[in-house]
Formats: C-alpha cells, sequence, structure tokens
C-alpha cells in the first residue's frame, strides 16, 4: 500500500472509534509510524465477550525486528484488560507465513476461505481465520 492509501484507512477507522467498542494501536520507530492494528468489539450480549483484530500492518523497512509481535502482545492485553475481551479473532491472507506468525503468538487456525482473495485475476489466496483464547 502506498501512503494515500494508508492515510484513506485510517480516516475511515479513525472515523469509526469508539470508547467502549474498539481501539487503534500505533507503534512508532525512532518517531515514526512502524506498524498499526485495529481492534473492534461487538456490544451486543452474545458476542460481547469477543473481539475482531482489523488492518494489522508493519512498514517493510521494519519487519523482522519484532514490531509486529508487541503490537500483538498489546493489542492481548488492551483486549483483556480495558474492553474485558475473552478470545479475540483475526482473518490473515494466506500464503504468505502469517499462519505461523501468529501461530508462534498462540494463535489457532479454526478454518479457512479457499480463494476468498483476489491479488490479481490469476492470484486467488485463501483468508485464514485464527482464534486466540484465553487472553
Amino acid at each position: 500500500m502506498d501512503a494515500a492509501e494508508v492515510t484513506a484507512v485510517l480516516d475511515r477507522i479513525i472515523e469509526k472509534l469508539a470508547p467502549t467498542t474498539s481501539r487503534l494501536l500505533i507503534a512508532l520507530a525512532d518517531g515514526t509510524v512502524a506498524g498499526w492494528l485495529n481492534i473492534r468489539c461487538d456490544p451486543h450480549p452474545p458476542v460481547a465477550h469477543w473481539g475482531t483484530i482489523h488492518h494489522v500492518q508493519t512498514r517493510l523497512g521494519v519487519r523482522g525486528q519484532g514490531i509486529g509481535a508487541a503490537l500483538m502482545s498489546r493489542v492481548r492485553e488492551v483486549a483483556r484488560d480495558e474492553m474485558g475481551l475473552e478470545q479475540l479473532h483475526l482473518a490473515a491472507r494466506g500464503g504468505v507465513g502469517l499462519e505461523e506468525f501468529y501461530g508462534r503468538l498462540g494463535w489457532k487456525e479454526i478454518g479457512r476461505w479457499p480463494g476468498a482473495l483476489r491479488l490479481a485475476s490469476d492470484d486467488n489466496r485463501d483468508e485464514v481465520l485464527m482464534m486466540l483464547s484465553p487472553l
């Protein structure tokens, strides 16, 4: 994604932030944004005990330095301690090693949507559904 695309996504997320149902976590490295993610939950009783993580991203130049892992550790704390959640869900792009990354952090694969992500006319990827519980 280029800067304009990231800005557009962030603007949409910021518009929808609400203290009881969402957070935006931002990681800084040397004073600049190195990564970010968004967590949201639904206050309706049947699903109020879990949240969903969206838009986990780290800047290419800082990957492999633990920033993504630090964000995921922090969101676990925020979800549990600030939002009162018991479990987290996310959907990750298959075929790029994300299942292994999240697996090392305690996440479990709970399903897949085969070919759900079309990156190009000849490049369909699975969307991998993952869960972390307990927090």
